[in-house]
């Protein structure tokens, strides 16, 4: 996928760049925005022919970030609420979330979204790369589990399924 979007960028460039070098000053920057972007939109389609599965890692791409601005829009107002009211409900904790990504890569990815998440840290991977350890702001009513099931089934399931 990383390949295809390189390439699309390129090709994308290339034409923006020539149509500039051909017509000059007549058209306006918003125009060569749009060529860009056309090129690039032209090139993802025509990829579901030829590349079905860099087609569809874009597709994957884009869910996992609206899902992660969904996620951070809520963990922001659950985070600004704790702080807004007068009591206490934080339950904190540190949890091992077992992992099924193989590369550093997906590892990293996956534990930057969670660190990037308000109220949940990564602190650290163990040595053999099985478990993710959080700390995490909220666990209700202390069921780690469901914490680390939520994690393992919204970002590593996505980032999984755009890596692979």
């Amino acid at each position: 996928m990383i390949r295809l979007l390189k390439w699309l960028g390129i090709v994308a460039l290339v034409v923006t760049l020539a149509i500039n070098m051909m017509y000059g000053d007549v058209f306006s920057t918003r125009r060569y925005i749009a060529i860009f972007f056309a090129t690039v939109l032209v090139g993802w389609l025509t990829s579901f022919i030829y590349a079905r599965k860099a087609f569809f890692q874009v597709i994957y791409l884009v869910e996992l970030i609206v899902f992660f601005i969904y996620e951070l829009i809520k963990a922001s107002s659950i985070v600004a609420h704790e702080v807004i009211k007068p009591s206490n409900t934080i339950h904190p904790g540190i949890i091992a979330v077992p992992l099924d990504t193989k590369t550093d890569l997906e590892i990293t990815i996956f534990s930057s979204m969670v660190t990037l998440t308000p109220g949940t840290l990564s602190l650290d991977v163990s040595a053999d790369k099985s478990h993710l350890f959080v700390h995490a702001m909220y666990i209700d009513k202390g069921d780690s589990t469901a914490l680390a099931n939520e994690l393992k089934n919204g970002f590593e399931r996505r980032v999984i399924r755009i890596l692979e």
